[in-house]
Order: C-alpha cells, then structure tokens, then sequence
C-alpha cells in the first residue's frame, strides 16, 4: 500500500506511506461515496515526519495505490488528534461526495439515462469514464432540488424497470463511472481452508414485501402482484405502486418483491482490493454451510503491520441503490439525515417477529443483536433517516445500536 498527499495550497504530492500507522478503505452499496480513515503517526520530533511536515488540511486529497493501481482518490473531510504526541485520524471521502451534496432543478424530456448524466456532469465540470448505456429515453423527469447522485440515480431507476437490469454508479479517480452491477470477482473464492477467519450467517424478514397492489394515477387499483407462499407463512408486508407511463406496471410491482434476506459477515486475512461493495464473489465455507455465490453489500479493508485484512457483509441478493422521483420532482425519499427529537425518545416494543439492532442505521451495517418480538426497548430520541424511513438509536439490556422504526411501537 501507497499513500500519497497533495496539498492544495501548493499542489505538491507527497508520499506519505512511511508516516501512515494504518489504511481503513471502505464502501456499501447504500453509500455512494467510498471512504478511508489513514492514521499518520504525529511525532514531531521524529526527522522523517519533521522533513515532510505533515500539516494535512480538510480539502487536501489522499490518493491510495495497491501495487501500482490507484484505488482511492479523495478529499479530507475531518482529522482528529489523539494528543500532542501520538496519532492523528483523518477522514477522507471520494468524490462521489460533491454529487452527493449538489443540489439540481431541471426538467428532463426525451433524454436517456446515459444522456442526462453525461449532461449534469458537464454542467458541473465533472469528468466522466464508462457509462452504461440503456438507449431507453424518458418522456419526462421533473427534478426539483434532488442531489446529482440522485437525479442519476433516478433515471436509471426508471430505465432498470424495462430492461431488468442494476446499475451502480461510483468513482473511478477523478470520473464519474455507472456500471451494470453484477461483476463477479474472478479467479478469487473466500475458503475457510484459505483466507476465512470468521464467518457468521443471519437470516432476516425486516424488508420484506409479498404483496404489491398496482394503482392508476387517479387512485384507482388496477392490480395486485403477490407471493402466496410469503403470505401464508409471514403474513401480509404490503407496498403500493402507481402506475407510469411507458413501465410495465406488472413487471415494475414485481420488482417490488422482497423475501427472506439472508446476510453473511466474513473475516478473511490476505484481503484481494477487487471484493468492493456492489461485486459479486464465490465463498466455501462449511462451519456455516455456505457455499455458492453471494453478492457484498458492505466492505472494510485495512491494512496495518503489512497486512491487509478484509471485513465483508454479503447478500444472497443483488440490490441497485433505487431512486424514485416524487410527483413534485424531488426524491421520493423525503427525510434525510440524522437529529433528535424529544418526542422520539421513549420505551418501545418490537413488533415484528424479529428486529436486527446495528451498529448505525441502514441494513449493510453490522449486527448488534438480533430482537424478538415484545422485546422492549429505549430510545433517547436519537433518529437517522436511510431511504427515507428513520432508524431509531436504542438500548436494550447492556447493547445500544440502531433498530429500523417500522418494526417498533411506541409503549
């Protein structure tokens, strides 16, 4: 691993591999933008530290390389001193970042997926690398306030509904790049006899939907798609889809569809830089019975002491980042963020038959605990908001973590 710094005051790079204690590289599926926390020692008696002076800036760009190969490119966002002698953490993020925090109004007529991000970006002087193309035009998207990642998202969620396929977009450097998900990770198997060090399995009905009815835009029902076999056994987590020109509503509410998720946390030693979130890879591991091939929707490299260790959650499903525009032209997920509010806080029981309590909001985080039904437990009015429902921080006996707010019921 090589780690270089530009300052941005001056536009000088410099090697900094010698000053790092440690390299964290992660990404998820459900956050756009990679990041990577680097520890640089801060010892400013040291002569090695002291000829680079190692003021490193918020704005200034880390860059990683893993034999020669440029995997990380981005910008400092927070660091974080220890103490006058010790180490200083900081934070950097890609540049998936500036898309995620641009706002944009237009209204798009007539243009591709493919079309309307290569003509955002070059409004806003962002580089492009491979788009995916889908050749599907769409007659109308109203943007109203909708972040970059966003709008892009948005068309390829609704070119995804008629060609079946998952898209992805992501950094490659400094370029924009959407992808078709579904590569797989070649000549690589996680094997307990090889690179496994722990591997763990859970199985989940947290976002399950086995009913969709299909309205019209006049509020009418026109359809119903549905898993009989879902329903006899769980009962009914129903959603609702309103019918869009152009889409095959059939095809799009089936879309719609979730079962039973079964999620894998592996840790494996000798990491390999290609097993990045949105990637498919082959795993043998008999202790759990898994075998086969599994999608990552979470990944953590690090690399310390000359070794590079990997944590991975995968999925036996491989999901797209969806986007939908509400009929005002905004996302359709309608709060974001993190906060608190006292009217939150309070005990709560979990009323699905069982609940995952993680590590932060969002599904692709690690597992806590999991929670039986009629467990009771106590939030201090701390939310966060992933895809528009919130996830409510909670404590329950000696474990705090996050429980997603639809599977609780304020005693």
């Amino acid at each position: 691993m090589t780690i270089k710094w530009t300052k941005k005051s001056n536009g000088k790079t410099y090697d900094i591999t010698k000053c790092v204690g440690a390299v964290t590289w992660s990404g998820s599926v459900e956050q756009a933008a990679r990041e990577a926390d680097i520890t640089v020692l801060n010892a400013p008696n040291d002569p090695n530290i002291k000829e680079l002076k190692l003021n490193l800036a918020v704005g200034d760009i880390i860059a990683l390389y893993e034999d020669k190969q440029n995997i990380f490119y981005g910008e400092i966002q927070t660091g974080e001193k220890k103490a006058e002698i010790g180490t200083v953490t900081y934070k950097v993020r890609d540049l998936m970042d500036h898309l995620l925090r641009t706002k944009h109004k237009q209204n798009f007529k007539n243009k591709t997926p493919e079309a309307i991000t290569k003509e955002i970006c070059k409004r806003y002087g962002i580089a492009t690398g491979e788009i995916a193309s889908t050749k599907k035009a769409i007659k109308k998207m109203i943007i109203d306030g909708s972040s970059l990642y966003e709008i892009i998202m948005i068309a390829y969620t609704k070119a995804a509904k008629t060609t079946g396929k998952k898209y992805m977009a992501y950094m490659q450097g400094k370029k924009l790049c959407v992808k078709v998900k579904g590569t797989v990770v070649k000549g690589y198997t996680l094997d307990e006899y090889k690179n496994i060090t722990a591997a763990s399995y859970e199985e989940t009905i947290e976002n399950m939907v086995d009913q969709v009815k299909i309205y019209s835009d006049k509020g009418k029902q026109i359809g119903v798609v549905k898993n009989d076999a879902h329903i006899k056994r769980y009962g009914i987590y129903q959603e609702i889809y309103t019918k869009e020109s152009g889409v095959n509503a059939n095809a799009a509410a089936k879309n719609m569809l979730n079962g039973v998720e079964k999620n894998v946390n592996i840790e494996a030693i000798s990491g390999n830089i290609k097993c990045v979130a949105g990637d498919g890879i082959k795993v043998y591991d008999a202790a759990t019975g898994l075998t086969g091939l599994f999608w990552i929707s979470n990944d953590t490299h690090t690399w310390e002491g000359g070794q590079h260790k990997m944590s991975l959650e995968l999925s036996f499903k491989n999901v797209m980042d969806e986007k939908e525009a509400d009929s005002t032209g905004g996302s359709s997920k309608k709060k974001a963020g993190s906060g608190s509010d006292k009217d939150v806080a309070g005990t709560y029981t979990v009323i699905s038959n069982t609940t995952i309590m993680r590590t932060a909001a969002g599904r692709s985080n690690k597992a806590v605990k999991t929670l039986k039904k009629g467990t009771t437990v106590k939030c201090d009015g701390k939310y966060t908001y992933v895809s528009g429902t919130a996830w409510y921080y909670a404590t329950a006996g000696s474990d705090s973590g996050y429980v997603y707010s639809k599977n609780l019921q304020k005693a």
